[in-house]
């Protein structure tokens, strides 16, 4: 017998290909990717994470894989290419390589970059598993484990890191817990109750669809019920640094005319505040070798340690052996308990050394010092004022395992230095600044972080930032630090955990791999 005309009599759906066709959808994937570094600092809209990533959960239901790996790429050339926008203008101005090759060799590291979105949406059309399984477990733990190989393979780039983005929000309880990729992996989570609630609502499931986003609701308050947990303890008495911003421009950086200029300015910044416990300067901000220092700043030296005052120094350091020169970018302190130094152990490839050194010969004029710095071995801390002070310089503030090194070697105080000067008046001071202030949120330790052009300031244990100083102008900012002691669980599994994702997600691809995947949208 024939229906009557209704509701039931009408055509199926379309499928989830067919929705997925089209350039609307491509523009679609283009823009998400756009939008995702607005999560990001300087805009700190982290709520746009929770939802940026539907579309890209939505391609992995298409069952052709080159259009979803085409996909996917164009949602991380979106990502990355507007997210790492401000390293143009680093290559060609300040590493004073022409356009011609400054211009390709951003886009090969966008590119890159946007390689691992790619892959997530490729290899996310072979995760099994109920539509539940897949979106709220298995893309969650495709994606995280795609960004932690991206922050070890090829010495390591996490930038952008996806879980980052959530320090101001609710999820920050998560970091002393899972670190930033595990915060991460909540985030793609919320994305996937968004997919899973859509269509549960399709399919007229509406308990169901409501369900699923009261557990997105859940996963955020599981965050800030974590963030009840005091991780550390106050250890002994808060002592006072003085964080010097010498605001030295790059281009002068260097300048053999300009370095007593440099050097006196250091120097007049300084010497009102010997009385604090420590005095702490940037990277390089002797513009001179660490044997050439105590002809300019030996009387400076001298005095801070009749004070009993602790001089933190970022300068470059050289050696020779094997009848070659080699650089090293340290940390030297000069106080009551004698010198002692840390030398920079994660170096920038391209800004310190030139990897594959015989087919990329031709690198070595566009890298300071002939691409001859060599790495530092030793995490140990150095003693500031008597407390413990886990060093890091520069862009070792990005690997999470380099600074949860530090700490587990008996670090009470987080200690950053850097000369984001290279950045220029970017949005890559911010986001630097943002991976520093994570790691102290993992490590539950403060951080004081001295910038030679900004962003110099002080945060407590929780990643906050309590004082600070404006960029491109010299100044002291005093402040007033809490050492402290005691363990997150991040701290013991830094090292491993993105490894350990990547054998989580096989563990789950081998147990749901009888299921095969079913269209979310």
């Amino acid at each position: 017998m024939t229906r009557p005309p209704g509701r039931s009599a009408l055509a199926a759906p379309p499928r989830a290909e067919d929705r997925l066709a089209g350039p609307v959808f491509d523009l679609l994937l283009l823009v998400a990717g756009l939008a995702l570094p607005l999560a990001f600092a300087p805009w700190g809209w982290f709520p746009v994470a929770w939802v940026a990533l539907v579309p890209l959960l939505a391609v992995t239901a298409d069952p052709r894989a080159g259009r979803r790996f085409r996909r996917g790429l164009l949602f991380g050339l979106g990502l990355f290419g507007f997210g790492l926008h401000w390293l143009l203008p680093t290559i060609h101005t300040f590493g004073n390589m022409p356009l011609v090759l400054a211009v390709p060799t951003w886009l090969l590291l966008v590119a890159y970059c946007a390689l691992y979105p790619a892959l997530f949406a490729a290899l996310g059309g072979r995760v099994g598993g109920s539509p539940a399984a897949r979106l709220l477990v298995g893309l969650p733990l495709l994606w995280v484990a795609l960004e932690g190989l991206r922050g070890v393979l090829f010495t390591g780039f996490p930038w952008l890191t996806l879980g980052v983005s959530q320090l101001p929000g609710p999820l920050a309880g998560l970091f002393p817990v899972a670190g930033a990729l595990g915060a991460g992996l909540v985030v793609v989570a919320l994305n996937g109750a968004l997919v899973l609630s859509w269509r549960q609502a399709e399919a007229g499931e509406w308990p169901r669809a409501v369900a699923v986003l009261g557990l997105g609701g859940l996963l955020v308050g599981a965050g800030a019920l974590v963030d009840r947990v005091p991780w550390s303890q106050p250890q002994g008495a808060a002592f006072e640094a003085a964080l010097v911003q010498g605001a030295v421009p790059q281009t002068a950086k260097w300048d053999p005319e300009r370095r007593e200029a440099i050097l006196a300015r250091y120097r007049q910044l300084s010497r009102e505040h010997l009385d604090a416990g420590a005095v702490i300067w940037p990277e390089t901000a002797v513009p001179v070798f660490a044997d050439q220092m105590a002809g300019p700043l030996g009387t400076l030296f001298d005095a801070a340690r009749r004070a009993g005052t602790t001089m933190v120094a970022g300068v470059p350091e050289r050696a020779h052996a094997g009848g070659s020169k080699h650089y090293f970018n340290s940390v030297v302190t000069h106080g009551p308990g004698g010198e002692a130094r840390y030398r920079k152990r994660h170096l920038v490839p391209f800004g310190e050394y030139v990897p594959l050194r015989e087919l990329l010969f031709f690198a070595e004029k566009f890298v300071p010092g002939s691409g001859t710095f060599r790495p530092g071995t030793d995490p140990a801390p150095l003693t500031v004022n008597g407390r413990a002070a886990g060093m890091s310089i520069c862009y070792e503030d990005a690997f999470a395992a380099e600074v949860a090194a530090t700490v587990r070697g008996g670090a009470e105080v987080l200690i950053n230095v850097t000369n984001d000067a290279w950045f220029g008046r970017t949005i890559g001071p911010d986001q630097h600044a943002q991976l520093a202030r994570a790691r102290a949120r993992e490590m539950a330790r403060p951080l004081l972080r001295v910038a030679n052009t900004g962003l110099t300031f002080a945060t407590d244990h929780r990643g906050q930032v309590r004082s600070a100083l404006p960029p491109d102008e010299p100044g002291v900012d005093r402040v007033r630090v809490q050492p402290r002691v005691g363990a997150t669980p991040f701290q013991h599994v830094a090292d491993w955990l993105p490894w350990g994702l990547v054998a989580a997600f096989a563990v789950y691809a081998l147990i749901s791999r009888r299921y095969r995947p079913k269209p979310v949208l």
